[in-house]
């Protein structure tokens, strides 16, 4: 009678909503026999497309991407490593941080899925969450397969530059971006047994800063030297155009001043060539002034 109830009891579990396996949006899932009753060694069975469901009660349902997904190098809440660290070349050498995106996608084919999921997947425990989150795992098999031939790539084009290069000159980040778009298809290729389980790479590589703040410091302290030499220079040279474009004025106002002097003097000959003499001139002016230029002329007589 317990046997029976027992078995009565596995019984209703199985038909329970537990029955069911649901894949959200964004999700696919490859399903390993997992019949626990009558042991057998596990086979990967099929796949579930994104956001279906179906009957797994007695089978394993293992989750991976089915939308693109993002290596993020950066640091930032969320991403899967901090920055890489390359070392510039031995003209400047210095530990440079490399912030790195790469966005990619999962094969979407049941049979190179399923392929996936036998020979890396179970290597690393390397499926989503349930919950559809990232998992340990997951992250693991990323690093494997991306990671490592990503730093290998950056280690490489590091080697050309100074780290001021590789801090301030665009013409660095795009070699770097540019070789890894080149060496990530075939480098992730080579690690999954020449299979192309990714593909659609994506690559962004943002500032690259030195890992040392002091020498970020030193050259931000060196930038700011010259910018305020350089705007004491501008002002040194603004005050002596104004100290010249004020000469220049005063010269000009002293050119204009002759100028109104030389016309005064050549008007007032012009009126005295009009008189027969200066004299005559300047008597007519003081007239013309109530003036009286004729003084009377006192005759002192003279004693006998």
């Amino acid at each position: 009678m317990k046997r029976s109830a027992v078995a009565l009891g596995l019984s209703l579990a199985l038909l329970t909503g537990c029955s069911y396996a649901s894949v959200g949006a964004g999700e696919q899932a490859v399903v390993v026999d997992g019949y626990w009753m009558i042991p057998t060694d596990p086979v990967v069975k099929g796949c579930i497309a994104p956001e279906n469901s179906q009957n797994e009660i007695t089978n394993h349902v293992y989750r991976y991407p089915a939308r693109q997904i993002s290596w993020d190098a950066t640091g930032d809440p969320g991403s899967e490593r901090g920055p890489y660290v390359v070392v510039s070349n031995a003209k400047a050498p210095a530990d440079m941080n490399v912030p790195v995106v790469v966005t990619f996608d999962l094969t979407t084919d049941c049979e190179k899925l399923k392929q996936f999921h036998r020979d890396f997947g179970t290597k690393y425990n390397g499926w989503l969450n349930d919950d559809g989150t990232v998992s340990d795992g997951w992250v693991e098999l990323l690093n494997y397969v991306i990671g490592q031939p990503l730093q290998d790539t950056l280690n490489g084009v590091a080697q050309k530059y100074t780290w001021q290069q590789i801090w301030n000159d665009e013409e660095a980040r795009i070699e770097f971006r540019n070789a890894l778009l080149e060496s990530l298809p075939s480098a992730s290729r080579a690690r999954t047994d020449g299979v192309d389980f990714f593909t659609n790479f994506q690559v962004t590589v943002l500032k690259p800063t030195p890992v040392n703040p002091e020498l970020k410091a030193a050259i931000e302290r060196e930038q700011a030297a010259i910018q305020n030499a350089q705007a004491t220079q501008a002002q040194g040279v603004a005050e002596a155009n104004a100290k010249k474009a004020k000469a220049e004025a005063d010269l000009a106002a002293a050119v204009a001043e002759t100028k109104v002097a030389e016309q005064e003097a050549l008007k007032r000959a012009a009126e005295v060539k009009g008189y027969p003499s200066v004299e005559d001139y300047l008597r007519a002016e003081a007239i013309k002034q109530g003036l009286n230029p004729y003084q009377p002329t006192y005759v002192v007589p003279q004693g006998g």
